[in-house]
């Protein structure tokens, strides 16, 4: 038996038997997110909650002592098209996607840690649903802001989700 934990990992990430528990694993070990010290906290159950840390460290941290802005993006870029994805496995909807575009507002410095708390309602869901059934794809806008760990509102981002239906 040839046990390859990458062809496992991904063939997990596509079916709709994944549970937020393994998804929050994978995506903690993600090479991309250690190194940019983006740690996902907690996913719901229904995959239309999850809330991202973003860890203020010195490998993040530019000459001001602040967060960069590349890692701020990094942190917004991936959650909204995955938990979409999710949710739509559910329903038997089979997707690709991607983040067809990002919108950073910079209001503070970011001089700690920054949580990400990416939430999805029914109604966009439902757009998103409508798309795929009709025209085959969907392209849409969520927003997102970035809270200090002094509860201050110090980034607002806008991810652009694109979805297409497989097959």
């Amino acid at each position: 038996m040839n046990l390859n934990p990458v062809q496992y990992f991904l063939k997990r990430y596509h079916s709709s038997e994944l549970k937020p528990i393994e998804l929050k694993r994978m995506l903690n070990l993600w090479f991309p997110f250690l190194v940019n010290r983006i740690s996902i906290i907690s996913i719901s159950d229904d995959f239309h909650h999850m809330d991202v840390r973003l860890k203020h460290s010195f490998w993040n941290r530019n000459p001001n002592k602040s967060i960069w802005g590349g890692s701020i993006s990094s942190a917004m870029d991936p959650f909204f098209p995955i938990l979409l994805k999710q949710i739509l496995l559910r329903k038997g909807i089979e997707t690709d996607f991607y983040s067809q575009a990002i919108n950073v507002q910079f209001i503070k410095m970011v001089k700690s840690d920054v949580t990400f708390n990416f939430r999805i309602n029914e109604n966009e869901i439902s757009v998103a649903e409508a798309a795929l059934i009709e025209k085959g794809k969907y392209s849409g806008w969520h927003s997102v802001e970035g809270i200090s760990a002094r509860d201050e509102v110090c980034v607002k981002g806008k991810v652009q989700v694109f979805l297409r239906k497989r097959g």
